[in-house]
């Protein structure tokens, strides 16, 4: 449904365009367009290394022995308990748990 100033634009102008391209427009179009574009600059493109090669090689080989160092001095050989160390450990355990020998006594003799 058109409205009231739909219609008196139909009515004044009907169905043509109203917009018209300048004869000749696109024939030119081309040349005026590249004649307004600034001038391309050429560059030379060149490779910037932000970390030498030798650098690189370096840090890897200083993250391989730290790593190695790491790993053999972390780990542990074989170990001995005497019995002194045992019932020291075990002690330090009873008291983290905060159980006491009695409970121990009781709880052993209830699984028998």
């Amino acid at each position: 449904m058109m409205t009231n100033e739909e219609r008196r634009i139909r009515e004044a102008d009907g169905n043509r365009n109203p917009f018209r391209v300048p004869e000749g427009y696109f024939e030119q179009f081309d040349e005026r367009l590249m004649a307004a574009l600034p001038e391309a600059r050429t560059r030379q493109s060149r490779t910037v290394r932000l970390v030498p090669r030798l650098w690189r090689y370096a840090a890897a080989l200083l993250v391989v022995a730290g790593l190695g160092t790491a790993l053999y001095l972390g780990t542990p050989g074989e170990r001995t308990l005497t019995a002194e160390t045992e019932e020291e450990f075990y002690n330090e355990e009873l008291d983290y748990v905060m159980v006491g020998n009695m409970e121990i006594a009781e709880y052993l003799t209830e699984a028998e």
